[in-house]
């Protein structure tokens, strides 16, 4: 099989990001595909700050909106250092929302015929107190998804 379209969705606080990022390059550069590197930033809380806050609500809301977009763009920043150092032809994209929906969204919309992400094979109990990630991608995905373990990641 041969790739046209991958992504390589990486979450840029992880351990394995690089990893992830790394794997996707190897086979985007293999099959001469377009490589895209995501990262979902999450959206900014819209929970009311209760009772009768007045005109400290406008403030607190300010204040936690200009917190969101410095965190969204030092996010961005990150993604763009990983994708110089890993995966220098690859276009860095920072979507906001929930993480799997929107990276099966984005792979939908441009075409994407493999999704690279990592897991961490935290097994039933951690995947019931953590989530998981990869298990949302792969069920949502409209296209083939490859998974980095830690233990494949050792290996990159």
């Amino acid at each position: 099989m041969q790739f046209k379209r991958i992504i390589a969705a990486v979450d840029v606080s992880d351990e394995l990001a690089e990893k992830v990022l790394k794997a996707a390059h190897s086979l985007a550069s293999r099959d001469g595909a377009a490589l895209a590197a995501v990262t979902v930033w999450p959206p900014l809380s819209t929970a009311p700050l209760g009772g009768d806050a007045g005109a400290s609500a406008a403030v607190a809301s300010q204040a936690a909106i200009e917190q969101h977009r410095v965190g969204r763009q030092s996010c961005h920043d990150r993604l763009a250092e990983f994708v110089a150092k890993a995966a220098p032809d690859a276009e860095p994209v920072i979507l906001d929302g929930d993480a799997a929906d929107e990276t099966a969204s984005y792979a939908e919309k441009t075409g994407a015929d493999l999704i690279v992400t990592g897991s961490h094979q935290r097994g039933f109990w951690g995947s019931l107190l953590h989530g998981s990630a990869s298990r949302e991608v792969v069920h949502d995905a409209p296209c083939a998804v490859f998974i980095v373990t830690r233990r494949c990641a050792d290996t990159i």
